[in-house]
């Protein structure tokens, strides 16, 4: 987890706590739909902000770990939506009521990411124009 990253990535890992994270969705820089195709950017703390932007594959594996961790896994979907496009929509609609993302999708959570992560890792690009991972090759 976190004690494998170099010493920036850890700082920036240890600002995925609590539920004061705060985020913006926005239109997908292309996309002719306005409000179907958004994206999150986390917007506070600093330090998860900055994270979000690393385009480290790192950091993925480092944010699903924290899934397991009640105390930060909200804050660790919420970047882990910002870095991927994946599970936006249910992190937006959870915004507003953490607790209930827990109750509802948290439990699951930590299994489902390392899943895909598993499965897509040799094809994850990051984009720097997008600021986020995006699939690479034919089943992208």
């Amino acid at each position: 987890m976190a004690g494998r990253h170099r010493p920036e990535l850890r700082e920036l890992l240890d600002a995925v706590r609590g539920d004061d994270v705060q985020f913006a969705t926005k239109r997908r820089p292309g996309s002719p739909f306005a409000t179907l195709d958004r994206r999150i950017a986390v917007v506070s703390p600093p330090e998860l902000e900055q994270l979000t932007r690393t385009g480290e594959l790192g950091a993925l594996d480092a944010l699903v770990d924290l899934l397991r961790d009640p105390s930060r896994a909200w804050a660790a979907a919420v970047a882990l939506a910002a870095m991927t496009g994946r599970e936006a929509k249910e992190v937006e609609a959870f915004a507003t009521q953490p607790e209930q993302w827990r109750e509802t999708l948290g439990d699951g959570a930590h299994e489902r990411w390392r899943a895909w992560l598993d499965e897509t890792r040799d094809r994850l690009r990051w984009d720097p124009e997008l600021q986020m991972f995006v699939q690479a090759g034919p089943e992208a």
